[in-house]
């Protein structure tokens, strides 16, 4: 299981550490910032693992009207790669997610995933990636994890949580203040006295990301519990 930052990785190992029906969980490895800079250092350590499988998990932005934030979202597509490619996980991966989904009662949809460059925070941008796209939410990893997996040898599937939902914008000021292991920066966090606009902000952001990731930590261990 591939999550993109320390701060999802930590918060799922834990979840599923509490878990009384979670499988073998496998292991998780965090990727620093965008996946596609980060596989080819960790490219020769996920390939002497040799997993079974490749699960891409974390948190995700929403973008289509009907998602919300704590909705889990299944790549049906996932893309682009960088020649534009939108590429299909694995068939039984699918089906065995959405039978986790269904056992662990979490509302879920099935659709495209983006992978893009950067954090879409407005909903007018969101809204544009539904519109042109297609997509049901965005984050910055998948397609280049499920393109290493294909060439690897690997099945693979993109599990996200969604974050925050396609009304819900992300303030630039707490967009500076995460460093790229998910963390704040204590130095900006000390600047945010006297704005409690933005510290409300801040913690209605923790507040769905620990949600979300609360269920997508549910959804690993109804994922593992099943048998493939």
């Amino acid at each position: 299981m591939l999550a993109a930052v320390e701060f999802e990785a930590r918060h799922l190992t834990r979840r599923l550490a509490q878990s009384s029906h979670a499988g073998a969980p496998g292991t998780i490895l965090r990727t620093v910032g965008p996946a596609a800079a980060a596989l080819p250092r960790l490219g020769g350590h996920l390939a002497a693992l040799q997993p079974s499988a490749v699960l891409v998990v974390g948190l995700a932005g929403g973008c289509a009207p009907d998602v919300r934030s704590g909705d889990i979202v299944v790549g049906r597509a996932v893309g682009p790669t960088a020649d534009g490619e939108w590429l299909t996980p694995d068939g039984p991966l699918i089906d065995r997610a959405l039978g986790a989904l269904r056992a662990a009662d979490l509302p879920h949809h099935v659709g495209r995933l983006l992978t893009v460059p950067g954090m879409i925070a407005e909903p007018a941008a969101k809204a544009g990636c539904w519109q042109r796209h297609g997509a049901l939410a965005v984050d910055m990893e998948s397609a280049h994890v499920l393109a290493w997996a294909r060439g690897a040898g690997f099945p693979a599937v993109a599990v996200r949580a969604v974050g925050d939902g396609p009304a819900e914008p992300l303030p630039p000021d707490l967009l500076h203040a995460i460093d790229a292991t998910g963390a704040l920066r204590s130095s900006t966090i000390l600047g945010w006295v006297g704005r409690p606009a933005l510290v409300s902000a801040a913690y209605r952001v923790w507040r769905r990301s620990r949600r979300a990731l609360d269920h997508l930590a549910r959804f690993l261990a109804a994922f593992t519990a099943l048998r493939p």
